[in-house]
C-alpha cells in the first residue's frame, strides 16, 4: 500500500508545475523550453539567455518525464544544422580533446590513431556504436522527434540563417534579443556545406548518408 501512494504521489507531482530538473530559471521565467542540440549555437542562446548553469545536451522527453503539464504549457524551440557542417565541427572538436574530460580525451587519441582528415575520419572512425556513444555525434531528429517521428517542438530554427532570423523571433517571443555568436568559426561554416562536400570522396558521402538518414529527411537538408 505504501509503494503504492508513493507512486501515486510521483506521478501527480510529474504532472504540477513544479519540478526543477532538467529546466532551468530561464525556461521557467519565460516559460520556454530551449531544446540544446550540441554544435548548433545553443551556447549562445544559452548566454543571451544569461544561463550560467550545465549545458544539457537531451532529447525532448527528459522534460517532459520531468513535468508532462510544463512541457505542453511551455513553448518549445531548437536550433538545427546542416548535417555535414555539424559532423565537421563535433570532428574538429572531439580532435582537439572535446570537453577535455578523460573520456573525450581517449577519444581523441583515438581518432588521431585511426584517422589522418575528415574524410578518414567518416570512413575508419565514424560508425553507428561511435554515433551512440557521444551526443555530439546524436543524429539530431532523436532530440526533437519522438519514436513515431513526431515533431515536438513548437519553432525549428535554422543555424544557417539563425543571425537574420532570431530578432525577429526573439522580440515576438520576448526573449533576449542581442544574439551572441560564441563560436564565430561555426557560424561562418555553417553555409559552406559545398566546400564540405567537395572534400569527401564517394564513399565518405554515401556513408553520412546512411548514417544520418533521418537528419536529412526530416529536417529537409540536401546532400
Amino acid at each position: 500500500m505504501m509503494n503504492y501512494m508513493m507512486d501515486l504521489f510521483t506521478r501527480i507531482l510529474k504532472r504540477l508545475p513544479l519540478a526543477q530538473y532538467p529546466y532551468k530559471p530561464f525556461m521557467i521565467k519565460h516559460k520556454c523550453i530551449f531544446l540544446h542540440i550540441p554544435k548548433n549555437a545553443g551556447t549562445s542562446i544559452l548566454t543571451a539567455f544569461d544561463d550560467e548553469g550545465v549545458r544539457r545536451h537531451i532529447p525532448w522527453i527528459h522534460f517532459h518525464r520531468a513535468n508532462s503539464a510544463r512541457f505542453k504549457q511551455y513553448f518549445k524551440f531548437t536550433v538545427i544544422r546542416e548535417p555535414i557542417s555539424r559532423l565537421y565541427s563535433a570532428y574538429n572538436y572531439l580532435l582537439n580533446g572535446g570537453n577535455q574530460s578523460s573520456d573525450d580525451l581517449a577519444l581523441s587519441e583515438y581518432i588521431k590513431q585511426n584517422s589522418k582528415d575528415f574524410n578518414s575520419f567518416i570512413m575508419n572512425v565514424l560508425c553507428s556504436d561511435l554515433i551512440m556513444q557521444h551526443e555530439l555525434l546524436w543524429p539530431q531528429y532523436l532530440f526533437i522527434y519522438d519514436r513515431q517521428l513526431n515533431l515536438k517542438v513548437d519553432k525549428v530554427l535554422k543555424l544557417e540563417s539563425l543571425a537574420s532570423d532570431w530578432h525577429c523571433f526573439a522580440k515576438q517571443k520576448g526573449f533576449p534579443i542581442d544574439l551572441p555568436f560564441e563560436n564565430k568559426s561555426d557560424v561562418n561554416r555553417a553555409g559552406q556545406q559545398l566546400d564540405l562536400i567537395n572534400i569527401l570522396n564517394s564513399s565518405a558521402k554515401n556513408k553520412i548518408s546512411d548514417l544520418y538518414h533521418n537528419d536529412f529527411k526530416l529536417l529537409k537538408y540536401t546532400m
